[in-house]
C-alpha cells in the first residue's frame, strides 16, 4: 500500500523541510530508501514542541525519559522490522512497515496520547504532532502533516485482516486461521476530537466508544457514542447542566460531530468487536430540528447496516420537556431504530414524568459522589425502581469503576457504561480485560441475545 502523493490531493497541507542533525543522517536515509518505507506511507515524525512547551523548564531533565518512554512504547507494540530512533532533540521517528499506513499512523498518535498522559496530562485537546516523512536529500527529510480524517483516501491493502493494535480499546479475541481465541491488550481508549464553533464560541468535542453492559449477566453488549465537551479557550469540561443550558444551535453542531467521530471508530474496530448495539446520543432539541433529525437517522442507519449492529437512540435534556413532546420525537425517530431510551437528571418525580411517553428505558448520568457500597446500592436502588416503573429499564451512565458497576447490578439496574476516563488507568484496563472477556464468551449465545431483547418493550 502506497501513500496518494501530494499532488494528487486537492487542498494538501503545506510540506516542510527538517535537516537531520546526525552524524549517521546519511544511514538513516539510506535505510528508508532500501525498504521504501517513505514512499509506502510507513514513516512517521512525531514534533515534541508542545510538550516541551508544557514541561517548560523541565525538559532538560525529562528529554531522555520522553524519548525512553516512546522507545519502550514502541517495543511494546512492534517488533523487528519495525524500528524507531530520537531525530534531533525534539523529533522522534517511527517506521512502521509490518501494519498499514493508517494503523501506523493510529499507533503513534495513541503513543503521543500516552506520552502527553505521563508527563503532562491530557492532551487529547491538542492537534496531534505527527507527520508523513518522505526522503528529500541524504541529510534531510520533507514533512507533511497528516490529517486522519483526509489523509488516507486509498483502498486496504490486503483482503486479510490486519491484527488491531496494541493499545487500542479492544479487549476483545482476535482469532486467525485454525488459531484459539487470544486477548489483545486493553489500555487507553481511542478518542477522535475536533473543533466546533457558533456564535463566537468555541468548543472542542472528543468523542469515543464507551463499553455498554447488561448487568443481570455482565455481558457487553455494545458501545454508546459518548462525547467530552470542552471550552477551547481553558479546556474546562462542560457538564451536563452546561450542556442542557448550551445554544440549541451549538448543541447541534456537538452532537452532529460526536455522532461523525463516535462512528469512525466503531469502524475502525474488528466486527468482532463492535458487539451487537450502538447507543447514539443527541439532545431533545437536535432531534427536534427536522434537519439534525434526518442527518442523524440517515448516517446512523447507513453505518449500521454497514456493521451489521442495531442502534438505540437516547434522548437527552429531557427534564422539563412535556410528555407529548417527548412521545412526538420517540415516534419519530423510532422508525429508524431498534428502541429509544430517554435521559434525565437523578430525580424520582423528573424519571416519573416519563410515563407513556413510548420510552423503552430511562437513562441517568452518575453523579460521582463519593458513597461506600451499601449508599451507593441504596441511592441506585430508588433510582432504578423509579425508572423501570416508568419505562421499564434502567441504564446508569459514566460509572467511575468496575465496583460501582457490581454494586448497580444488586441494586437493579439494567444497563450501565463506564466512563473513558476510567479505562485509562492499568487498574481499569485489568478490570476491563476479565470482564470483557467474559463477555465474549456471552455475546452469541441466547442470554446476550436475550439481554439486548431486554431493551425492548412490547407496544
Amino acid at each position: 500500500m502506497s501513500a496518494v502523493s501530494p499532488e494528487s490531493r486537492p487542498n494538501a497541507p503545506a510540506e516542510e523541510r527538517l535537516v537531520i542533525e546526525r552524524e549517521d543522517a546519511v544511514t538513516i536515509v539510506e535505510r528508508l530508501r532500501e525498504t521504501h518505507a517513505d514512499a509506502n506511507g510507513n514513516a512517521f515524525l512525531l514534533k515534541l514542541d508542545a510538550l516541551i512547551v508544557r514541561l517548560g523548564a523541565k525538559w532538560d531533565v525529562k528529554s531522555e525519559l520522553v524519548f525512553e518512554h516512546l522507545k519502550t512504547g514502541f517495543e511494546r507494540r512492534f517488533q523487528e522490522p519495525n524500528w524507531c530512533l530520537r531525530i534531533n532533540d525534539d523529533a522522534w521517528l517511527a517506521i512502521i512497515p509490518d501494519v498499514g499506513s493508517r494503523r501506523g499512523a493510529l499507533a503513534v498518535t495513541e503513543m503521543w496520547r500516552e506520552l502527553g498522559n505521563f508527563f503532562v496530562g491530557d492532551v487529547s485537546h491538542l492537534e496531534t504532532p505527527l507527520f508523513e516523512v518522505r526522503v528529500e536529500d541524504v541529510d534531510r527529510f520533507m514533512l507533511r502533516p497528516i490529517d486522519l480524517k483526509t489523509w488516507f483516501d486509498r483502498p486496504e491493502a490486503e483482503a486479510a485482516k490486519l491484527k488491531p493494535i496494541t493499545g487500542e480499546t479492544t479487549g476483545e479475541a482476535v482469532r486467525g486461521p485454525g488459531m484459539a481465541p487470544q486477548m489483545t491488550n486493553i489500555q487507553r481508549p481511542v478518542i477522535v476530537a475536533a473543533t466546533v464553533t457558533h456564535a463566537n464560541r468555541t468548543l472542542r468535542v472528543a468523542s469515543s466508544n464507551e463499553p455498554l453492559f447488561e448487568m443481570k449477566k455482565m455481558v457487553m453488549i455494545g458501545h454508546r457514542l459518548e462525547p467530552m465537551v470542552m471550552e477551547a479557550i481553558d479546556n474546562a469540561l462542560l457538564d451536563r447542566k452546561a450542556l442542557a443550558a448550551m445554544d440549541w444551535g451549538l448543541r447541534e453542531q456537538i452532537d452532529l460531530t460526536n455522532i461523525e467521530q463516535g462512528l469512525k471508530i466503531l469502524r475502525m474496530r474488528e466486527p468482532e468487536q463492535r458487539k451487537m448495539l450502538m447507543v447514539v446520543p443527541a439532545a431533545f432539541s437536535t432531534f427536534a430540528s427536522q434537519r439534525a433529525r434526518q442527518k442523524i437517522t440517515h448516517d446512523v442507519a447507513k453505518a449500521a447496516a454497514e456493521m451489521g449492529l442495531k442502534v438505540l437512540f437516547e434522548i437527552r435534556g429531557l427534564d422539563g420537556v412535556p410528555p407529548h413532546r417527548v412521545l412526538e420525537i420517540v415516534s419519530m425517530i423510532k422508525p429508524f431504530c431498534m428502541t429509544v431510551v430517554g435521559h434525565v437528571s437523578a430525580d424520582r418525580k423528573v424519571i416519573a414524568a416519563l410515563n407513556k411517553c413510548g420510552l423503552s428505558g430511562i437513562c441517568i448520568e452518575h453523579d460521582g459522589v463519593r458513597r461506600d457500597d451499601d449508599a451507593l446500592q441504596e441511592y441506585l436502588t430508588q433510582l432504578s425502581v423509579a425508572a423501570k416503573a416508568s419505562a421499564g429499564a434502567c441504564m446508569v451512565q459514566g460509572f467511575d469503576s468496575y465496583r460501582q458497576m457490581a454494586v448497580a447490578r444488586l441494586a437493579g439496574v439494567t444497563h450501565a457504561s463506564i466512563k473513558t476516563a476510567a479505562m485509562m488507568s492499568p487498574r481499569g484496563a485489568g478490570a476491563a480485560a476479565k470482564t470483557v472477556a467474559e463477555g465474549l464468551t456471552l455475546t452469541s449465545s441466547p442470554q446476550a441475545q436475550a439481554a439486548l431483547s431486554a431493551l425492548e418493550r412490547p407496544e
